[in-house]
Protein backbone atom coordinates (compact mmCIF):
# COMPACT_ATOMS: atom_id res chain seq x y z
CA UNK A 1 0.00 0.00 0.00
CA UNK A 2 3.06 2.55 1.16
CA UNK A 3 4.51 1.16 -2.42
CA UNK A 4 1.42 2.47 -4.14
CA UNK A 5 1.11 5.35 -2.70
CA UNK A 6 4.86 6.41 -3.70
CA UNK A 7 4.07 5.28 -7.04
CA UNK A 8 1.40 7.53 -7.23
CA UNK A 9 3.28 10.54 -5.80
CA UNK A 10 6.19 9.83 -8.21
CA UNK A 11 3.78 10.07 -11.47
CA UNK A 12 2.60 13.25 -9.97
CA UNK A 13 6.14 14.48 -9.65
CA UNK A 14 6.77 13.42 -13.05
CA UNK A 15 3.31 14.53 -14.68
CA UNK A 16 3.83 18.32 -12.62
CA UNK A 17 7.45 18.12 -13.69
CA UNK A 18 6.62 17.96 -17.25
CA UNK A 19 4.20 20.02 -17.64
CA UNK A 20 5.93 23.05 -15.47
CA UNK A 21 4.73 26.42 -17.23
CA UNK A 22 7.57 29.08 -17.97
CA UNK A 23 7.34 31.48 -20.60
CA UNK A 24 4.92 29.93 -22.91
CA UNK A 25 6.74 26.61 -22.54
CA UNK A 26 8.61 24.53 -19.90
CA UNK A 27 12.53 22.96 -20.93
CA UNK A 28 11.11 19.43 -19.89
CA UNK A 29 7.98 19.91 -22.43
CA UNK A 30 10.06 21.72 -25.18
CA UNK A 31 12.84 18.08 -24.79
CA UNK A 32 10.36 15.88 -24.94
CA UNK A 33 8.46 17.40 -28.02
CA UNK A 34 11.94 17.45 -29.79
CA UNK A 35 12.27 13.71 -29.01
CA UNK A 36 9.49 12.52 -30.27
CA UNK A 37 9.98 14.78 -33.12
CA UNK A 38 6.55 16.35 -32.86
CA UNK A 39 4.74 18.35 -35.53
CA UNK A 40 3.12 21.77 -35.10
CA UNK A 41 -0.16 20.00 -35.28
CA UNK A 42 0.96 17.39 -32.46
CA UNK A 43 2.78 20.02 -29.91
CA UNK A 44 -0.65 21.85 -28.61
CA UNK A 45 -2.27 18.73 -28.58
CA UNK A 46 -0.10 16.92 -26.32
CA UNK A 47 0.32 19.64 -24.39
CA UNK A 48 -3.42 19.66 -23.86
CA UNK A 49 -3.37 15.97 -23.34
CA UNK A 50 -0.75 15.97 -20.81
CA UNK A 51 -2.50 18.93 -19.00
CA UNK A 52 -5.32 16.93 -18.49
CA UNK A 53 -3.54 13.86 -17.28
CA UNK A 54 -1.63 16.87 -14.67
CA UNK A 55 -5.28 18.03 -12.95
CA UNK A 56 -6.27 14.29 -13.21
CA UNK A 57 -3.17 13.26 -11.26
CA UNK A 58 -3.80 16.26 -9.29
CA UNK A 59 -6.82 14.97 -7.94
CA UNK A 60 -5.48 11.66 -7.13
CA UNK A 61 -2.91 12.85 -5.16
CA UNK A 62 -5.59 14.90 -3.21
CA UNK A 63 -7.93 12.17 -2.93
CA UNK A 64 -5.33 9.91 -0.74
CA UNK A 65 -7.39 6.76 -0.62
CA UNK A 66 -4.71 4.20 -0.72
CA UNK A 67 -7.52 1.15 -1.60
CA UNK A 68 -8.44 3.07 -4.49
CA UNK A 69 -5.37 4.45 -5.50
CA UNK A 70 -3.90 1.58 -7.74
CA UNK A 71 -8.18 1.57 -9.48
CA UNK A 72 -7.79 4.93 -10.37
CA UNK A 73 -4.36 5.25 -11.26
CA UNK A 74 -5.02 2.63 -14.01
CA UNK A 75 -7.85 4.42 -15.55
CA UNK A 76 -5.88 7.95 -15.50
CA UNK A 77 -3.11 5.64 -17.27
CA UNK A 78 -5.27 4.10 -19.54
CA UNK A 79 -6.91 6.91 -20.86
CA UNK A 80 -4.13 9.52 -20.78
CA UNK A 81 -2.42 6.06 -22.95
CA UNK A 82 -5.20 6.18 -25.62
CA UNK A 83 -5.29 9.69 -25.90
CA UNK A 84 -1.70 10.18 -26.77
CA UNK A 85 -2.27 6.79 -28.76
CA UNK A 86 -4.53 8.92 -30.83
CA UNK A 87 -2.39 12.16 -31.25
CA UNK A 88 1.15 10.32 -31.79
CA UNK A 89 2.06 8.03 -34.87
CA UNK A 90 3.11 4.37 -34.17
CA UNK A 91 6.96 5.22 -33.86
CA UNK A 92 6.23 8.18 -31.33
CA UNK A 93 3.82 6.36 -29.39
CA UNK A 94 6.24 3.62 -28.62
CA UNK A 95 8.71 6.25 -27.76
CA UNK A 96 6.49 7.95 -25.70
CA UNK A 97 5.47 5.01 -23.55
CA UNK A 98 9.01 3.82 -23.22
CA UNK A 99 10.04 7.67 -21.71
CA UNK A 100 6.55 7.39 -19.77
CA UNK A 101 7.58 4.03 -18.41
CA UNK A 102 10.82 4.41 -17.38
CA UNK A 103 10.57 7.99 -15.90
CA UNK A 104 7.55 6.87 -13.37
CA UNK A 105 9.71 4.06 -12.51
CA UNK A 106 12.74 6.28 -12.06
CA UNK A 107 11.04 8.63 -9.87
CA UNK A 108 9.37 6.08 -7.80
CA UNK A 109 12.56 4.67 -6.77
CA UNK A 110 13.98 7.93 -6.27
CA UNK A 111 11.19 9.14 -4.24
CA UNK A 112 11.74 5.68 -1.78
CA UNK A 113 15.32 6.11 -1.57
CA UNK A 114 14.85 9.66 -0.46
CA UNK A 115 12.09 8.29 1.66
CA UNK A 116 14.14 5.60 3.43
CA UNK A 117 16.97 8.05 3.88
CA UNK A 118 14.67 10.39 6.03
CA UNK A 119 13.55 7.64 8.68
Amino acid sequence: MKKMMVALVAMFVMATSVNAQSDNGSASFDRMASYLELTIDQVEQVRTAMAQFDSSMAALYQNKDASKGQEAWDKIRARHMATMKKILSGKQYEKYVTTFDLTAKNTAERLAEQQMASK
